[in-house]
């Protein structure tokens, strides 16, 4: 069973969900933490998946593989991961996934197009028993001495 779900614009990294303001300080010595406006980015994202999630109105509780694929406009350095940490969150909170944790695999791919979005494919994890895990043995031994 397989799942599309896209998004119409990149959602903002992880990494960019937070300013730290270091001229300010409170009454007990800490910096201010001040929230950036990527909250909206962040909530419009999870109301598109909400959107599309009630004509599926199935939630994944086992382990999943995603498969998603950006296209951005400008070929501006991104962090995929940590738009992945974010994404991971908004399926979550949009009743897609159970919990982030349940991906066991995923496939991250930038593609440079006119469009920006985000296409989403989500299946249930099949588990693959072909791991070359004696040769990683051996890797280990070696690389040990």
């Amino acid at each position: 069973m397989e799942f599309i779900y896209f998004l119409s614009f990149i959602p903002p990294s992880k990494a960019n969900r937070v300013k730290i303001n270091t001229r300010a300080f409170s009454k007990s010595g800490k910096r201010f933490i001040i929230p950036k406006s990527v909250g909206l980015k962040i909530n419009k994202a999870i109301w598109e998946l909400q959107k599309q999630q009630e004509k599926y109105n199935f939630i994944f509780d086992t382990p999943v593989e995603v498969e998603i694929t950006f296209f951005l406009k400008s070929k501006r350095r991104r962090d995929l991961d940590n738009i992945m940490k974010t994404l991971g969150d908004c399926l979550m909170y949009a009743n897609i996934l159970k919990d982030d944790n349940l991906i066991y695999k995923q496939t991250l791919e930038k593609i440079y197009t006119k469009e920006e979005g985000v296409i989403i494919k989500i299946k249930n994890y099949e588990k693959n028993d072909n791991y070359d895990l004696e040769r990683l043995k051996n890797f280990k031994e070696w690389i040990n001495g």
